[in-house]
């Protein structure tokens, strides 16, 4: 019998922590980010700081997930599945969520619906052609978005006014609309290069009443730097 329980005590001392490798690493950086945004609201941020983490259970015992995603801390990783579709049942207080290299194909209007907690989404690398208008009506905390690698032919209509950083490189997009960033005071980073855009793609007022502190159109098919129809900055 000593010698038994001798043998789980062993065990026990030897056996390695139950936190995930990448976890505390993950959240460390999102929570420099946050500070670095200067953002006071406490539920704004992706990981409330209200909310006391377990160091040794950071996971729920019954998680909600999507099958074959990762679900920890409010952040869903669904990346390199082959997905071809946004899937279901993501969790409500999802704070990240993760969907680049996948195969999907249209961003339809319920796919987000009830994220109001969302905080950065990575559509990276799919076959993306079509995103309803109605598609982030929920997702009023919305902070990032990134759509890089993908076939849109124009920039997301009704994007949330929250949004500071919008990356869409490499797609098939030749026109700004006028209304595509009213209203967006909080946008601060917008990455589209790699795009048809000509001088007359961008519509005067494209950018009213918005500051950018960067921008990139490198490799579309400006023959002059549209001075009257940038962002102030």
């Amino acid at each position: 019998m000593k010698e038994c329980v001798l043998l789980v005590f062993l065990a026990l001392c030897s056996a390695k922590p139950l936190l995930h490798p990448s976890y505390m690493t993950l959240k460390n950086m999102m929570l420099q980010d946050m500070e670095d945004e200067g953002d006071s609201d406490a539920d704004n941020s992706l990981f409330p700081t209200r909310e006391p983490v377990n160091p040794f259970f950071p996971f729920d015992l019954f998680p909600m997930c999507p099958f074959g995603c990762q679900c920890y801390s409010r952040v869903v990783h669904c990346s390199d599945l082959g997905l071809s579709s946004v899937p279901s049942n993501i969790p409500f207080d999802t704070r990240m969520l993760d969907l680049q290299n996948n195969k999907i194909k249209e961003i339809k209007e319920n796919d987000f619906k009830g994220l109001t907690s969302l905080y950065a989404l990575i559509l990276n690398n799919n076959k993306i052609t079509k995103i309803h208008p109605k598609a982030f009506l929920t997702t009023k905390k919305l902070r990032r978005v990134y759509l890089s690698h993908n076939q849109l032919s124009e920039i997301p209509l009704n994007l949330p006014k929250s949004l500071a950083e919008l990356r869409i490189h490499d797609n098939k997009v030749k026109k700004i609309q006028k209304e595509t960033f009213k209203g967006m005071n909080a946008l601060h980073v917008l990455e589209m290069s790699a795009n048809p855009l000509d001088n007359n793609g961008i519509e005067p007022g494209a950018f009213e009443g918005v500051t950018v502190f960067h921008v990139r159109i490198a490799e579309a098919k400006l023959t002059s730097i549209p001075k009257d129809n940038l962002p102030s900055f």
